[in-house]
């Protein structure tokens, strides 16, 4: 995994092992490029923090939980989550 660049509002843009992109943002998103074959202008980026289960508490509500996210507000908490994620899931053979 390696730097790519940093924008101006903080966004940290890495290249993976195995090509794909990741990005840190400053609101504590970490997300990861899906893997394709040909790219195209839009690329489609996938979450990659922890989901949190909240219960909800009123009963009118049709479903009885949903889901966030877990935002990691340190860059270098963030960088360290990417990397984690690049040795277990970016590796070429």
């Amino acid at each position: 995994m390696k730097v790519l660049n940093i924008s101006k509002s903080g966004t940290i843009k890495c290249e993976m092992s195995d090509g794909r992109l990741g990005y840190t943002y400053k609101s504590g998103y970490v997300r990861v490029s899906c893997k394709q074959t040909n790219y195209t202008r839009n690329v489609k980026l996938y979450q990659i923090n922890k989901k949190i289960k909240n219960i909800t508490t009123d009963d009118s509500k049709i479903f009885d939980y949903y889901y966030t996210r877990e935002l990691v507000s340190n860059q270098l908490d963030q960088l360290q989550m990417l990397h984690a994620f690049d040795l277990k899931n970016c590796q070429t053979k």
